[in-house]
């Protein structure tokens, strides 16, 4: 079964040392933030931005394309930062709409909550849930014995997060934003926010590992859909899950 492709250690080519030199960020950091330290040239914001709007729109469709993508290049993960960049642009712009707008933080509170965002919310969690796919996924019990040898790459682990995050930045940090004026019907919104949109994210890890033909057994990923789903319900009875999971309260 050829499967492309997999994760090898780098070395150096008949470019000579300049070009391993230059390809240094590559080898030590995963491609997306290797590719952060390289010229502008390489950013491709158009592609971006159509994986984002068809990740919410129609997501195994986009996740086949990424797939058809990654077969012209000896990786999976993206070596192209264009996402993460507006990712973290729109997560630092929600921020400060929350910010001004409904919380009415000083200018020093403003960037404490975008650090919050992004390195709690975002990096923290998706180094987690990354370094939790990429352990376990990578053990014999989830390779077809014909791919035994072949290995995810962590920074695929963390493209997913990536891809599956966006659905939760545009749902509790936009939406979210967008149905304030309903906060009379009490915890209601932001508990279906924030359980749909979690729901979500394992749909879309789920997608993004289906796509490695060498993994099996991987269903065990939307698991933790079930306990969203009882949480839910909890939430009917006035619990803000939303706040409990640190994405603030409502009222």
């Amino acid at each position: 079964m050829s499967v492309l492709p997999t994760s090898n250690a780098g070395h150096k080519d008949g470019l000579g040392e300049r070009a391993y030199k230059l390809n240094i960020h590559d080898r030590t950091l995963p491609p997306v933030l290797g590719s952060l330290f390289k010229a502008p040239g390489n950013l491709d914001f158009e592609t971006a931005m159509w994986e984002m709007v068809n990740l919410i729109l129609k997501p195994r469709k986009t996740f086949r394309a990424i797939y058809y993508q990654r077969q012209t290049k000896n990786q999976w993960a993206r070596d192209d930062p264009s996402f993460f960049i507006l990712e973290i642009l729109l997560i630092s712009i929600s921020s400060v709409f929350w910010s001004l707008f409904y919380y009415n933080h000083s200018l020093w509170k403003c960037l404490q909550s975008i650090f919050n965002l992004i390195f709690v919310h975002f990096f923290l969690f998706g180094f987690a849930t990354a370094t939790f796919f990429w352990i376990t996924l990578n053990q014999p019990r989830f390779k077809f014995k014909s791919a035994s040898s072949s290995n995810i790459e962590w920074a695929y682990c963390f493209d997913v997060h990536c891809n599956a995050f966006l659905v939760i930045l545009v749902a509790l940090y936009y939406l979210r934003f967008l149905l304030l004026p309903l906060k009379f019907l009490g915890v209601l919104v932001p508990n279906t926010l924030f359980c749909a949109s979690t729901i979500h994210y394992f749909i879309l890890t789920f997608y993004g590992y289906s796509q490695l033909p060498f993994l099996k057994n991987i269903s065990f990923i939307l698991f933790p859909t079930i306990v969203l789903c009882i949480l839910f319900v909890v939430g009917l009875f006035g619990v803000d899950i939303a706040a409990l999971f640190g994405f603030g309260s409502y009222t």
